[in-house]
């Protein structure tokens, strides 16, 4: 008599386990990394929005007054206090509609609201749009206060002009170049 053949048993060996579970890991670690690209991304788009809202409004308040906003609190015949770190106008209007009615909102890179005022005196060039990185990597501030400090999060306003950034520095964000916004 014939030994029976052997069938192959069912299931799966430990080889082909482990290539399926590698194969699987690099493909969540691709998801993973593709999805924090795309959200540092966005979030830096959202910046950009936010600085385009702002220096907007803060146009409109340098229109109607005839000079840039003060940085802090300030009393105003329309309203009780203004200024940019309360992120009200001079009528009481917010500079940007996420903020409270004492702050600034939140910056969406580093979910840092400190105002950095800028000296533009103190610099050759005062900082405006399209400033060249030696300037905007060095600026001048009247005081750091209790903020992160340069290029840490945050927003940066010169009084002077009514200039108006976020608090990054271009040598860390080389590819948005935030003094360039």
């Amino acid at each position: 008599m014939r030994a029976p053949a052997c069938s192959p048993r069912p299931g799966l060996s430990l080889v082909e386990v482990a290539l399926a579970l590698s194969a699987g890991l690099v493909l969540v670690a691709a998801s993973v990394a593709a999805f924090r690209q795309v959200q540092a991304s966005a979030r830096i788009k959202t910046a950009q929005a936010m600085v385009g809202t702002i220096e907007t409004n803060i146009g409109m308040d340098k229109f109607r007054l005839g000079t840039p906003p003060p940085t802090a609190a300030t009393p105003s015949p329309y309203s009780s206090s203004f200024g940019v770190q309360l992120n009200r106008d001079s009528v009481g209007k917010p500079y940007h509609p996420e903020g409270s009615p004492e702050a600034l909102p939140l910056d969406p890179v580093t979910l840092q609201n400190a105002v950095l005022p800028y000296d533009s005196t103190a610099s050759a060039v005062p900082l405006a749009s399209n400033a060249p990185t030696p300037q905007w990597d060095n600026p001048v501030f009247l005081s750091p206060g209790p903020s992160p400090g340069y290029g840490k999060g945050g927003w940066l306003y010169d009084s002077a002009t009514g200039a108006f950034r976020i608090n990054l520095s271009n040598q860390d964000y080389p590819a948005e170049r935030p003094g360039q916004w």
